[in-house]
């Protein structure tokens, strides 16, 4: 039987790293890895990590940094210990459910064209545990091709991914790309294969105070960069480098959305740079919306009565 690697990046997650390594050692798959790599966590993280590697050590394989190395940079160090033929990407606060490793496991020894399978995941509260919704319950969420993944951004639920091992990019994550990226290194393996969705819910995504998603304006410079790099990589695909400034425009719209409600004035200066990357119709109607709100006397008055209009705007655009 094949072995499959669970590559768990961590950092300050003492509050939720023990219930993540329990649902991982609760699989019943028999042939797992454990690789967790402590970022030079500045709570009681490593001291965990320590003790359940000294009580799985055929199991789990611990990597203390003794400096913070970052994230792309803490998960090529895990990614360069995983020995299994697939590997499982996991958080240190994010909780497996059963069944997991042995289904995707199984559908990817079924069908060697498979280099990235994925599924449903449950995003719930952390303080509360109510669950807030469900990934990929929609086609128009879905995503079997490169094509798909460049324009919808990338694959909801980052812990529902398990990657052949055989289709890793050399070198890993893009270290240029300092925090954001997976979008990249998906896109590259996706180069090599057949994405497939296993249509269960089988992980829990964890949403909460600390979380990488309350991020994504900060990050907004560095995910578009990945796109100029998977430019780069893809000069002799004209079919993909056709989409880049698409899904660039698809992704400040995806932003301008997520901002919308919290700061309107941040979310109409994201709308208004979506031209710059396409100009086609699609977008017209989101930036006749900032233009007039910026232009035309007592714009931002009404701008702000018809919020629910934009919003909805912005979220087909979005996707």
């Amino acid at each position: 039987m094949a072995m499959i690697s669970v590559m768990m990046p961590a950092y300050n997650a003492e509050k939720y790293i023990a219930a993540a390594l329990d649902s991982i050692l609760e699989q019943c798959y028999p042939h797992v890895q454990i690789v967790v790599a402590d970022d030079a966590s500045t709570d009681s993280t490593p001291s965990i990590i320590r003790d359940y590697a000294e009580r799985y050590p055929d199991k789990i394989k611990a990597i203390l940094n003794a400096q913070n190395v970052g994230v792309t940079r803490n998960c090529n160090i895990a990614l360069s210990q995983c020995d299994g033929q697939y590997i499982s990407l996991f958080a240190g606060d994010d909780i497996m459910l059963p069944g997991k490793l042995s289904r995707q496991v199984e559908l990817m020894e079924n069908d060697p064209d498979c280099v990235l399978c994925y599924h449903p995941v449950e995003i719930f509260d952390s303080d509360t545990d109510r669950t807030l919704f469900i990934t990929n319950q929609h086609p128009r969420e879905d995503v079997f091709t490169s094509e798909e993944l460049l324009l919808k951004g990338g694959i909801p639920g980052g812990c529902s991914i398990v990657l052949r091992r055989s289709a890793l990019p050399v070198g890993g994550y893009d270290e240029r790309l300092k925090t954001v990226s997976d979008w990249l290194f998906f896109l590259e393996i996706s180069l090599k294969g057949r994405l497939r969705k296993l249509d269960a819910v089988l992980a829990r995504y964890r949403k909460h105070a600390g979380g990488a998603s309350r991020q994504t304006y900060e990050l907004l410079d560095e995910s578009l960069y990945a796109l100029d790099l998977f430019e780069q990589k893809t000069q002799d695909r004209s079919d993909l480098l056709g989409l880049i400034g698409a899904a660039k425009a698809r992704y400040v719209a995806g932003e301008a959305y997520r901002q919308l409600e919290n700061d309107p004035k941040l979310a109409l200066k994201l709308a208004r740079t979506v031209l710059s990357y396409q100009r086609s119709g699609k977008y017209r109607a989101l930036y006749a919306a900032a233009c007039f709100n910026r232009y035309v006397p007592g714009g931002r008055w009404l701008m702000a009565a018809a919020t629910k209009r934009l919003k909805y705007v912005l979220k087909r655009m979005a996707g």
